[in-house]
């Protein structure tokens, strides 16, 4: 049986304490285990014998981007974690981040991407422009520690 697809639009955005922002976007997460290419050795007549094992493990940054409406929660967060000229607290407010995805009815759990030990690298301030019909927006990037992507057990089947 396939499992109902979800929309793109219909998810959740959580971070330790900071909940119920109406997030426009988040960036597509990436993840990859980089691979060394070493030479074992040379043998007779110049053999050589090459090995690809595992390297570092790597996890792209992860943007935000939110409707701005006077909450400056995600700011306030930045500002702990990156002030210049001050003592920076970004290994005090780490914080656990979830993005939820739904089924089309809006209360069935289909995905859950938990990231760990996030902190903002970036803050993108609101723009305004007179000509732009659009909703003023702020975004933030932040870097993770780990994921780990849960499928419920509640999603919905055809």
């Amino acid at each position: 049986m396939a499992n109902e697809y979800i929309g793109a639009s219909v998810f959740y955005f959580n971070a330790e304490g900071i909940e119920e922002k109406f997030v426009k976007s988040i960036s597509a997460f990436s993840d990859k285990n980089n691979t060394t290419t070493q030479i074992r050795g040379s043998g007779k007549s110049g053999k050589v014998i090459r090995q690809n094992t595992p390297g570092q493990a790597e996890s792209d940054n992860v943007t935000i981007t939110l409707n701005y409406n006077g909450d400056n929660s995600i700011y306030d967060w930045y500002l702990k974690c990156s002030r210049d000229g001050e003592a920076r607290q970004w290994e005090d407010n780490r914080k656990a981040v979830s993005v939820v995805g739904y089924a089309q009815d809006r209360s069935t759990e289909v995905i859950r991407i938990n990231f760990t030990n996030c902190f903002p690298v970036s803050y993108t301030a609101p723009e305004f422009d007179a000509t732009n019909n659009d909703l003023v927006t702020e975004a933030i990037e932040i870097a993770i520690e780990g994921f780990q992507i849960e499928r419920s057990t509640n999603a919905l089947s055809n």
